[in-house]
């Protein structure tokens, strides 16, 4: 009988204990920052899946130790995702297994545009190129979404952007399902008439908005003559975009776009406040006379609670500019620093979280004035900075100028601002251009200004457009897409994706230098302290029973 007891106790109730447990399904998260807990609208995304989607992850076989932490990571947040939904189908795949040779394996993933990352790392006094393919492809069975896993920004070395990266790995998957789910896009409006951004100038960034909303464009002057007709197709679009106009705008079409914004509709302005000939600035004569340039909006401007000052923003920490030293054979191209273009960090909300430095060229100051509007600052130079007035003549030779800190003595100054909340209209107690039907005074809106025409302008490279941030002087990335990006997903109400990638995610960042210097202290206290543990915990048990059983 006791026989059998002591079966049961030893044999049987740990194997049913451990059945049981193959049914629960029990996680912790323990994190400071709940790394491995899912933002609700995560969950809400997983919970809504009604068709398998097929995940492929091109992180597997042999790889760098940061990018196998990366891995693990990964695999932890899939799991969790599987918490919610049965949908997902997950593999991960080893792209170099059965591959030939590396070359043809780089031009053939390239032709998916999935580019490779190349980490060099030392081992044993060597140096060691080890090629990676930090992407997923998420599949619903119509049509494939390309996930890039990696986020870097400018400056970061290979531990920081691995950190960085696991900060977004919700938000990467986040994406590509809001993009597969979505089954009505909502529609923006890209002004086209008043020489603005050409097309192909603003290719990269209307590419990246097409897999979240239906893009139009919008010519104000196409029905001159029917006003009414314009502000009717105007009210359609729940955002207007208006990049680098050059041409001013008259009272009518001010109207038109006072209506649309009081009436609910949202806009975003880039413009250059003053006007500055890039191509004689460029060329041989090296030089161009910056003036006020005016768009016949300042009024308006000045009514919903803001206004663009008429000088340039010199800012000591600046983007490089190329320039050619020496002649014929002898010529280098240097990166030269090139206070014209301050190189700005936006400002800690919910739409500049996480980006990295934007890149403005020949930027303004803006002034706010008191609305019923709330402004809220969402870019701004350094504290190292100082504006001129116009006119002024720039040359390029001043490039070559030492810059003293001590005369960029001014604060910081606003250059981009969100405005939202009961806007005024600019036509309030003055007589309209033109009668139209449901004329108001009043609504809620919001509007987003940048002082730089040119900030979702990208280069452009033989005819094809380059990506928007990305300079090809210097091979600089700068997070001008990305932050553009949010602009647009809080105008139009996508907070969604800006609460996800938002989520901080504090990783612990080692000093490698300092292990570098103390590892062998470290390896021999490792070694010894244990040896000595265990010898002082024998001399007091030793001791004990000596003094207990001596007598």
């Amino acid at each position: 009988m006791r026989k059998r007891s002591n079966i049961l106790k030893n044999i049987l109730l740990p194997l049913a204990l451990v059945l049981a447990v193959q049914w629960f399904d029990l996680r912790f998260d323990l994190t400071q920052d709940q790394r491995y807990t899912l933002d609700p609208s995560t969950i809400s995304v997983l919970e809504a899946l009604d068709k398998p989607l097929k995940i492929d992850i091109f992180l597997s076989g042999k790889l760098p130790t940061d990018y196998l932490r990366f891995q693990r990571e990964i695999q932890a947040l899939i799991q969790s995702m599987e918490k919610y939904t049965d949908q997902l189908i997950v593999e991960y795949i080893d792209p170099f297994e059965g591959a030939p040779d590396t070359a043809e394996l780089v031009a053939e993933m390239n032709q998916y545009g999935l580019t490779p990352e190349y980490v060099i790392s030392e081992q044993n006094q060597a140096v060691e190129q080890t090629v990676v393919f930090p992407w997923a492809m998420v599949n619903d069975g119509n049509r494939t979404i390309s996930v890039p896993l990696i986020e870097k920004n400018l400056g970061d070395n290979q531990q920081t952007i691995i950190n960085r990266s696991i900060g977004q790995i919700e938000f990467k998957f986040f994406d590509a399902f809001f993009k597969i789910n979505q089954e009505q896009k909502k529609v923006l409006a890209v002004l086209t008439s008043h020489d603005t951004s050409e097309d192909v100038k603003i290719a990269d960034l209307m590419r990246s908005l097409q897999s979240y909303y239906q893009l139009a464009s919008f010519d104000l002057k196409a029905l001159e003559n029917d006003p009414i007709k314009t502000l009717e197709n105007l009210k359609r679009f729940e955002l207007l975009v208006v990049s680098n106009p050059r041409v001013s705008f008259s009272e009518q079409e001010k109207y038109l776009l006072d209506q649309h914004l009081i009436n609910g509709g949202k806009q975003l302005w880039m413009v250059n406040p003053v006007a500055i000939n890039r191509d004689s600035l460029f060329n041989i004569k090296g030089s161009a006379v910056a003036i006020g340039n005016d768009l016949n909006m300042g009024n308006a401007f000045f009514k919903y609670g803001f206004r663009l000052e008429k000088n340039i923003i010199k800012d000591l920490y600046c983007a490089p500019i190329v320039l050619a030293t020496g002649a014929q054979s002898q010529a280098q191209y240097l990166p030269i620093p090139w206070p014209y273009y301050p190189l700005v960090a936006p400002n800690d909300n919910v739409i500049g979280n996480g980006i990295s430095n934007l890149w403005f060229k020949f930027a303004s100051t803006i002034d706010t004035v008191r609305s019923s509007a709330t402004k809220t600052p969402l870019v701004s130079s350094s504290d190292f900075s100082k504006s001129v007035q116009t006119p002024i003549t720039i040359a390029l030779n001043e490039a070559s100028d030492k810059l003293v800190p001590s005369t960029f003595n001014q604060p910081h100054q606003t250059m981009g601002i969100l405005v939202k909340g009961s806007f005024s209209s600019a036509f309030e107690n003055r007589i309209k251009p033109v009668k139209i039907n449901q004329h108001r005074d009043k609504g809620k809106s919001q509007m987003i200004i940048f002082s730089d025409g040119t900030l979702a302008e990208n280069q452009v490279d033989k005819g094809s457009p380059l990506e928007l941030g990305y300079d090809k002087w210097t091979n600089n990335f700068y997070g001008n897409k990305r932050f553009l990006n949010n602009c647009i997903h809080y105008l139009m109400g996508n907070n969604a994706l800006l609460e996800v990638r938002s989520k901080a995610v504090n990783m612990v960042v080692l000093d490698r230098e300092l292990i570098a210097k103390k590892s062998n202290s470290w390896r021999v206290a490792l070694l010894l302290l244990p040896l000595l543990i265990l010898g002082l915990f024998g001399a007091i048990v030793t001791r004990w029973r000596k003094a207990k059983y001596g007598q």
